[in-house]
């Protein structure tokens, strides 16, 4: 009987091609687009930015980059960040701005412009679907002030790891891959492995373990349902609140960039 073997190859970043981007450290030179003059990232960025926006200035942008489907929760996206919005001042609100990088209209999930015309018109959301090349997701992220991932059922969390090595703090929900990116340690300080798990406890979605790094504001899902396909026959749809999340979202408003950027940089190093 041959043996059977299994093995595991785990999501990697290239430290190259998602990092950091300021004034003081401004990336290496590029041509930059429609033209063959060489300009820093820290330049090009700017230009994207100032194009994506149109010209306006966010003191608080929210970056949600996953598909418009309906295990990403966008529209708890939506309303957590209308419910954070709707806590601040009329003028910082007008300040801040939910950037949402996925398809308008997708018949897994919604029309994305029928939902923010009926339940938040009253705050900016830009809904971009352009395909953007490595070298300009790793801008996006940087513009971005925070990086939101409340799935309800999550493998990895790719945009997580991205968001962190590019130097952006998180929002999670508590469940898959999600949790191993945020540095949950056990009750002797030590982070989690797979020898803290059992078949009995195989997820610390039920918030056991609480602390964790500080480069994430952690959301602990409230209900936990056992869902299904033919592809996938059994796995946990774990859900958090839109209250907890928008709580999640007022945190990070609440810190300053220089404070957001440092903890990301931390997340960086994990």
């Amino acid at each position: 009987m041959s043996k059977r073997f299994l093995s595991y190859v785990p999501h990697g970043i290239d430290t190259s091609t998602f990092f950091p981007i300021t004034n003081e450290n401004p990336g290496v030179m590029r041509s930059s687009q429609n033209s063959d003059e060489l300009k820093s990232d820290y330049e090009i960025m700017l230009n994207f930015k100032n194009d994506l926006f149109k010209g306006k200035d966010y003191d608080f942008i929210v970056l949600y980059n996953n598909r418009n489907i309906r295990r990403k929760m966008i529209g708890d996206v939506i309303l957590a960040y209308k419910q954070m919005c709707s806590k601040l001042e009329k003028e910082k609100a007008d300040k801040c701005l939910l950037l949402l990088h996925t398809t308008a209209v997708d018949q897994n999930g919604t029309d994305l412009p029928a939902l923010i015309a009926a339940l938040c018109p009253e705050y900016n959301i830009l809904i971009d679907n352009g395909k953007l090349t490595v070298q300009f997701m790793n801008y996006l992220y940087n513009i971005s002030d925070v990086t939101i991932n409340i799935s309800s059922a999550e493998g990895f969390g790719l945009s997580v790891a991205e968001s962190l090595m590019s130097g952006t703090p998180v929002v999670t929900n508590t469940l898959g891959g999600l949790q191993d990116q945020v540095g949950f340690k056990n009750e002797d300080g030590k982070l989690l492995t797979i020898d803290d798990f059992t078949r009995e406890w195989g997820t610390n979605s039920d918030g056991r373990y609480k602390e964790h790094g500080e480069w994430a504001e952690v959301v602990f899902p409230k209900t936990i349902s056992l869902v299904g396909s033919p592809p996938t026959p059994y796995i946990y749809d774990s859900r958090c609140t839109v209250d907890d999340t928008a709580d999640a979202l007022m945190n990070w408003y609440n810190k300053s960039l220089e404070d957001r950027k440092k903890a990301a940089l931390i997340g960086r190093d994990f």
